[in-house]
């Protein structure tokens, strides 16, 4: 996995457009403002479907899996 540097406090995730489609769903209304509706941001949600996920799932490590097969 990459490392990250230690004053970046978020990163990017890569997604299809569908998928932010149907991930935006679940942004609720922050509050109104004089140009229109503020909804959750995307790493808000995100975080909340992940707390959900820990919750309702049994991962297979406690350790992160890196995304792309290296060797060891």
């Amino acid at each position: 996995m990459a490392r990250r540097k230690v004053e970046n406090s978020h990163t990017t995730i890569s997604i299809r457009w569908d998928s932010k489609e149907r991930f935006r769903k679940y942004a609720r209304l922050v509050k109104e403002t004089r140009n229109g509706q503020m909804h959750e941001s995307d790493a808000v949600v995100f975080d909340k479907l992940l707390r959900y996920y820990e919750e309702h799932v049994t991962p297979e490590s406690r350790e992160p899996k890196g995304t792309y097969p290296s060797k060891s």
